[in-house]
């Protein structure tokens, strides 16, 4: 557990003396959350937020030059300090029914953001051909039950033909490998946007393979922006001049289907994130 204990060090301003006449600029503020990840089995991490101080880093290009160098500290020293600093609760699970799988963590509540990347990520063992379902529920729109993903006959973005900025919803791709990723960018301020009755957007999640089974485990990974831009890279999506918010990670098993099929009431489903159009946040709560 070295990386997530041994702090990385960056330049701070304390170590740098601007020679005398030069034009120098300084960060802005910046916070990065993530959850202590270190804890025994049957606890759970709380969340922890590090920050980037104002004008402690600095840089002879541009603000955004020196805000960028904040981030890199952030994302390099997060995980370290959440489990030096966080501490670990016994699992509180709320239990619907007799059955194990409905057993579901207690909610997740997130900060304000502009986008989410939702991922799927799997390594070398897990199994082979990782097929997902991601889509809007009971929103009351025409984008409800619509789910992304492979051979789900809706596309690759909501609206159809959409490009990034415009799309509620979009799916980076079929990976079909033995380890990787799969992922869907979420748009909720468009989606509220031009549909100004909705007062939350409830998000499902669910996910079967198509491919060989191994130990079946997969993380869930859920990160949001604020500001920027969002590209497309590969099979995942990237922020461009913006700022990571948080990022929650979640392990589930996902066991071989008797078949697969395309009905996500048939696979196994993963959670739900429900997007609070008032508050900008979301609550995230992960099945087990």
């Amino acid at each position: 557990m070295e990386e997530n204990t041994t702090y990385k060090p960056f330049n701070y301003l304390d170590n740098y003396t601007p020679i005398e006449g030069e034009v120098v600029f300084y960060n802005t503020e910046k916070t990065l959350a993530v959850k202590k990840n270190d804890c025994s089995k049957e606890t759970a991490g709380n969340l922890v937020t590090l920050t980037a101080s104002a004008n402690k880093f600095i840089s002879t290009e541009s603000i955004a030059d020196a805000n960028e160098q904040a981030e890199s500290w952030l994302r390099a020293n997060v995980q370290a300090y959440a489990n030096n600093e966080g501490i670990c609760s016994i699992r509180e699970t709320a239990w619907r029914g007799v059955n194990p799988s409905c057993v579901i963590e207690p909610p997740t509540t997130l900060q304000p953001f502009d986008y989410m990347v939702i991922r799927y990520k799997w390594a070398l063992g897990a199994g082979k051909d990782l097929d997902t379902f991601t889509g809007f529920v009971n929103t009351g729109t025409p984008w409800d039950n619509k789910y992304m993903g492979y051979g789900h006959g809706q596309g690759t973005e909501l609206p159809n033909y959409s490009n990034i900025s415009q799309s509620y919803i979009m799916y980076a791709g079929d990976n079909q490998e033995n380890n990787g990723v799969e992922a869907c960018l979420i748009n909720f301020d468009k989606l509220s946007s031009d549909n100004i009755s909705l007062k939350s957007i409830p998000v499902r999640m669910a996910a079967a393979w198509f491919g060989q089974f191994g130990s079946g485990n997969i993380d869930i990974e859920i990160t949001t922006f604020s500001g920027g831009t969002m590209e497309k890279l590969g099979f995942d999506f990237i922020n461009i001049d913006g700022s990571q918010i948080q990022q929650l990670n979640f392990s589930k098993k996902i066991p071989y289907p008797p078949k697969w099929v395309n009905d996500v009431n048939e696979v196994t489903n993963i959670g739900y994130i429900t997007y609070n159009v008032d508050s900008s946040t979301a609550k995230v709560v992960i099945t087990y």
